[in-house]
């Protein structure tokens, strides 16, 4: 079945677009994927951080006010009186050089945990890239099929519009009764309110479109084709077997079990306090003039041990290992529900005989000619009508949900299978 542009949309510009072409502006201009990757930017910032030193300290100090001679800020030498009487009434300062030393691995632990960090990140990017692409493809797909089922329903609108016109002529020639153009004008309105239906899908499929590549005029989006091919699946086995290898979340959970583990590595470690260590040199003011020495300092762990941050890492490394395993749990229903999907709809494909759509839309056309010619009333008239319309539609929601499935089974294996 062929595609021409909706009648409704062709007083609007026209994008016809292949499904690789609509991806690659996806991957180009989507939004969320921008904004995704400036957070994988800003992660890679975090290890950068976190490799940094501290900064060492430097202190000064001098005298702001003399009470003995009543001045303030006083520098320069001493007078020879002064010093003889051990009066230091100018120049005196004291100067202190500190650097904090970080121990039990505390910094390539917190190294460890921010590139632990990242990798969430761009995991987590990963995982979004696949629920987005999905949702393009299925949208896509739903967008074409969509067309298919108002382009049925339009050109059945036509030969309905055309027969009440021809019965119109009969009644007034009093050919047939009035209620027979009534009943094909109330099924004239029912197809009318179908096309409305499909064209309000067809519109938030439009904007979906839109929004996925962030297209900023309201071009029509039309799909060019969609694969109708029915490969075969891979088994089972393998399909689960990949979707624990290559899914996002399924890495994700385990991920989070190695961040866990870093956290409480690193919390472990802070129960030891770091060292300050430091010299000084004081010129007048310490046991004897222009002292230099050596300080150290660390906290005495007596109170706090880190006891209750350690408890909540641990707690955080049990609740990451129950994520996994549901994680785990949640792949492998995911596959087998995509699996059996699959196969009921290969199923239902394969049940078709040859020519079927050849003598289902032949059925519209030899009903209009025989209820024109009087064989059939109007009651096998609407009947034969309706059964035309559902078998066409529910042959192209067939196909789409063939394509569907396909593509749910390359959602939950992150695999392309098809």
């Amino acid at each position: 079945m062929w595609l021409k542009l909706p009648t409704y949309a062709q007083s609007t510009d026209t994008l016809q677009i292949s499904l690789p072409q609509l991806e690659q502006q996806f991957l180009d201009r989507n939004f969320q994927l921008l904004a995704q990757r400036y957070q994988i930017s800003a992660a890679e910032a975090n290890v950068i951080q976190a490799r940094l030193r501290p900064n060492p300290n430097v202190s000064f100090q001098s005298n702001f006010y003399n009470p003995q001679t009543g001045k303030f800020f006083q520098y320069g030498q001493n007078s020879a009186v002064d010093l003889a009487n051990s009066q230091f009434n100018k120049g005196g300062m004291t100067i202190q050089l500190q650097q904090l030393i970080q121990l039990a691995g505390k910094r390539s632990k917190l190294v460890g945990l921010a590139e632990s960090n990242r990798t969430l990140t761009t995991i987590a990017f990963r995982d979004i890239l696949r629920t987005l692409r999905y949702q393009l493809y299925t949208t896509y797909a739903n967008l074409y099929y969509d067309l298919q089922a108002l382009r049925l329903l339009q050109e059945e609108e036509s030969r309905q519009g055309r027969l009440i016109q021809s019965s119109q002529i009969a009644l007034k020639a009093g050919g047939i009764a009035p209620y027979e153009v009534t009943r094909l004008e109330v099924a004239l309105r029912d197809l009318r309110a179908n096309i409305a239906n499909y064209r309000a899908q067809i519109a938030d499929e439009q904007a979906t479109l839109r929004l996925l590549i962030r297209q900023d005029t309201n071009a029509f989006i039309f799909p060019s084709s969609i694969p109708s091919a029915t490969p075969a699946p891979p088994s089972l086995a393998t399909a689960i077997d990949s979707a624990l290898t290559n899914r996002p979340d399924a890495a994700l959970s385990q991920e989070q079990i190695n961040n866990a583990q870093r956290s409480l590595a690193l919390e472990r470690a802070r129960r030891t306090p770091d060292l300050t260590a430091g010299f000084i040199y004081d010129k007048y003011g310490n046991a004897f003039n222009n002292f230099t020495g050596l300080s150290v300092a660390m906290d005495i762990p007596v109170f706090n041990r880190n006891q209750g941050a350690v408890k909540v890492a641990e707690i955080g490394v049990k609740s990451a290992q129950a994520g996994f395993d549901n994680a785990q749990a949640i792949v492998r229903n995911d596959v087998i529900d995509a699996y059996d999907k699959l196969t009921i709809y290969y199923q239902q494909q394969n049940t078709l005989p040859a020519d079927y759509l050849s003598r289902v839309q032949n059925i519209s056309v030899e009903a209009t000619q025989t209820y024109n010619a009087r064989v059939i009333g109007l009651l096998d008239y609407l009947d034969k009508i309706r059964t035309y319309q559902s078998a066409l539609l529910n042959y192209i929601t067939l196909q789409n949900n063939i394509f569907q499935a396909q593509q749910q089974v390359n959602y939950t294996t992150n695999t392309r299978f098809f």
